[in-house]
């Protein structure tokens, strides 16, 4: 009779103590799981934050972005007047607000240095939409609004930035533009206004002066739906709203009609891209370090078998023998979690730098939520690294094993560690594509002619009170004092300044209505070109040609004189087919102090186009009004110099304080920062995906030479009696470097081909480059056959260099 199974356990301690003493087994493998499960824990947290996570206030799903969409179906910004009208027709919806970013100079008290903060002009009824009252004190009322008193509710941040956290704020008196505002209210800690892509520093009335109350404006607009009320039955009864503005002021709302869409929607849509591409890198760099540590564990267990074949002679079972193979495994990945965490944050750290718009407030930080997913992650890589090698010997006959000191070969392994070795390769190649690809969209985005020179150009934003300068006239004499001022500077060879520069990111700035004088065309079917202004001298300053025409002028064109207006090539070419442009007479809806409606505006030139928001984006039908005729209360200037000043930027701030001690403290930065500027989200993916390329041939070159190594050991014999019959030292060399070309070889093509459905997740971030590019994909394989070769080659060589007995005797 059988006596009882001998149970053999294994505690934790002697595993534990069995990796302290291969640290060059334990140290690789808990790096590489590291970075493996540090990048998919921090693509988690991004993601769970910025894209899953509901909105954070009370009732988020029964939040919505409000829009107007025009005659040819396009979205656009909402009229304040169209809602206000619609609140008394839409009892679906429970409220509904406008809102308007807006930059203000900021004074803490009178005479104190001028701070630039971005201000959200809201109506009273923003704060019950999204049913966060203010933390400290209250929000302005509608009567407030109304009347437009100047109040001002602080954000958490700028309470804290410049008043100190001071909680007796309340009742205090700061200026926003040299007006005096009262304090009233702090938001809380972590309130921020969701969409616009410019985060407000605090909150003021709506101005109903300027922004209320027509039906042609266009603000940003959230609305709140009444409980229970579903967004297809609110958008059906908002449309019946908007048709019937509609019907009623044919000549301003005829062809518009009014939309709903989720506000979590309308603020995670322009991540969820983005994201998904950094989860899909860190999830094919978990998988290559997963490979590459099941490689490692695998040849660490097959050098085990002899163990394993005693524990199954004196009676061990398949739980008691698996045991070693999974608490080892378990040990690694949770150290390798551990270490991770500084991955994560490190990729934390790098995801707004590749958000379009505006950076998130309040970045996606590690929480209990992280720290559960990495352990869940690390349980998940723990149970199939351990469950390998396991497998294998489970499945081997381990007789022939004990009999053979161990060291026989067991069935399948070779073919294993070759596919995890195949698959290496093949991830690699896909991210090294993904990265070849963005870098040649790139160089094809740089190669781009911006429409302006920004070599030898200098740039400084400025903004002037309303107080003081409280008419057009003051506005331009000030601002025709300035640039004489700056344009006598030695070394300024033009100067010039506009509303807005190229390249501002986002949308291409306000758009407006206008008709060729005489067409007589209803106002919803006019057509609409973007709206912006310059001073004389600006085209010559950016180097933005002159096509036709000429530029403005500060002595010809002058309030009171005929109005004039510079266009860009694109609208010559839409608008004004088979029509001379220079002379042609424009009627906008653009409007005025020195400006009032019922005069034409009359091109005098045509300049070359610039890429208004991005430059992947085709320039726009642009019109320029002259600043010599309008004024501006703020703008961008651009001083073309000679190169080689250094002391001249201090030069021009000094000028600037001089024409106006009382402004903010200006900062001249040079004009290429502009393009650097908007090609810094692409860099940052480029730096992300390559990053992640890299390391992946790294880890996959560090996979070939150890299966390359351990190749090389099992075949010893062979290549003895291979030396023995009369082979080279370079035929040896070949039988050992052609196994690692070969599989990486393999691993290139199953790349390239695991890359083209891939490259979806590419084609929002590509420029004049095809995702299936020939160029990148010879360029990625060829990477990873190199890599192949240069892990390959050790090896090879100490193979080679052996003399057959040695090789006998070791083998």
């Amino acid at each position: 009779m059988a006596g009882p199974p001998v149970h053999i356990v294994t505690p934790f301690r002697p595993v534990l103590r069995s990796l302290l003493r291969a640290p060059g087994f334990a140290l690789p493998a808990v790096l590489t799981l590291a970075l493996g499960i540090g990048a998919n824990t921090g693509a988690f947290s991004a993601l769970r934050e910025l894209v899953w996570n509901p909105l954070p206030y009370p009732n988020s799903g029964r939040l919505a972005a409000l829009y107007e969409t025009a005659a040819d179906g396009k979205p656009r910004g909402v009229a304040e007047a169209n809602l206000l009208d619609w609140r008394r027709s839409t009892p679906l919806i429970e409220s509904m607000a406008a809102y308007q970013p807006r930059s203000f100079g900021l004074t803490l008290r009178d005479g104190a240095p001028v701070t630039v903060i971005q201000t959200g002009m809201t109506m009273a009824a923003f704060f019950p939409v999204l049913a966060v009252p203010p933390a400290l004190g209250r929000a302005f009322s509608e009567q407030e609004e109304a009347s437009e008193a100047h109040l001002m509710v602080l954000t958490n941040r700028l309470w804290r930035r410049s008043f100190g956290s001071d909680r007796t704020v309340l009742g205090r008196k700061v200026f926003l533009n040299e007006d005096p505002f009262t304090v009233i209210g702090v938001m809380p800690a972590g309130f921020e206004y969701p969409i616009g892509g410019v985060l407000p520093d605090a909150f003021i009335p709506l101005s109903r002066r300027d922004y209320c109350c027509g039906r042609l404006g266009s603000q940003e607009a959230i609305a709140r739906l009444a409980p229970g009320a579903g967004l297809e039955a609110a958008r059906a009864q908002l449309e019946a709203a908007a048709a019937g503005l509609a019907r009623q002021y044919p000549a301003t709302n005829g062809g518009r009609s009014a939309g709903l869409r989720p506000l979590a929607e309308t603020v995670a849509g322009p991540r969820r891209e983005p994201l998904f591409l950094l989860t899909a890198a860190a999830l094919a760099l978990l998988l290559i370090a997963c490979a590459n540590v099941a490689g490692l564990v695998l040849a660490r267990g097959l050098g085990r078998t002899r163990e394993m074949a005693i524990r199954a002679s004196l009676g061990a079972g398949p739980a008691e023998w698996v045991a070693p193979f999974l608490v080892e495994a378990a040990a690694l990945a949770v150290a390798g979690s551990i270490a991770g965490m500084a991955a994560a944050a490190l990729v934390l750290r790098a995801v707004p730098a590749f958000l379009p718009g505006a950076v998130p407030p309040h970045p996606p930080a590690l929480d209990t939520a992280a720290f559960l997913f990495a352990f869940l992650l690390a349980s998940g890589v723990a149970l199939v690294l351990g469950a390998a090698p396991a497998w294998l010997l489970g499945r081997a006959d381990l007789t022939p094993l004990l009999k053979s000191g161990g060291r026989a070969a067991v069935g399948g392994s070779a073919g294993l560690r070759n596919a995890l070795v195949v698959a290496q390769v093949a991830l690699s190649v896909v991210l090294l594509l993904g990265a070849a690809v963005l870098l040649r969209s790139l160089l094809r985005l740089t190669a781009v002619n911006p429409g302006f020179e920004t070599a030898h150009a200098l740039r400084f934003g400025i903004g002037l009170p309303e107080k003081r300068y409280d008419t057009g006239r003051k506005l331009i004499d000030f601002h025709h004092a300035l640039i004489e001022q700056l344009a006598a500077l030695p070394g300024v060879r033009s100067v010039g300044a506009a509303s807005r520069l190229p390249l501002r990111g986002g949308s291409a700035g306000p758009a407006s209505s206008f008709q060729i004088a005489g067409a007589n065309l209803p106002v919803p079917q006019r057509p609409r070109a973007w709206i912006n202004s310059a001073s004389p001298g600006y085209f010559e300053a950016m180097g933005i040609p002159l096509i036709e025409g000429r530029g403005f002028s500060w002595r010809d064109d002058q309030p009171g004189r005929r109005r004039v207006v510079v266009v860009n090539r694109t609208f010559a070419r839409t608008y004004l087919q088979g029509r001379r442009p220079i002379g042609t007479l424009l009627e906008s809806s653009w409007t005025s102090e020195l400006n009032p409606p019922g005069s034409a505006w009359e091109i005098i030139g045509v300049a070359g186009d610039t890429h208004r928001s991005d430059l992947d984006r085709q320039p726009v039908p642009e019109i320029f009004l002259s600043w010599s005729q309008t004024g501006a209360d703020g703008g961008v200037y651009v001083i073309r110099t000679a190169g080689g000043e250094t002391g001249l930027p201090r030069a021009i701030a000094q000028t600037v304080q001089r024409a106006d001690p009382r402004l903010e403290r200006i900062s001249v930065t040079p004009l290429e920062l502009v393009v650097d500027r908007n090609l810094e989200s692409r860099r940052a993916t480029i730096q992300l995906v390559g990053g992640f390329g890299a390391l992946a041939l790294l880890l996959a070159g560090l996979g070939i030479y150890g299966m390359v190594a351990f190749r090389a050991a099992e075949r010893q014999r062979e290549m003895a009696i291979r030396v023995a019959l009369g082979a080279t030292a370079a035929q040896v060399r070949g039988l050992v470097f052609g196994h690692g070309l070969r599989l990486a070889a393999v691993g290139a093509v199953l790349g390239v081909a695991a890359f083209i459905p891939a490259s979806r997740l590419l084609e929002a971030q590509v420029y004049g480059v095809s995702t299936a590019d020939p160029f990148s994909m010879a360029v990625a394989a060829a990477l990873a056959v190199a890599a192949a070769a240069a892990a390959s080659a050790g090896p090879s060589f100490r193979a080679s260099r052996k003399a057959p007995m040695d090789l006998l005797r070791e083998g």
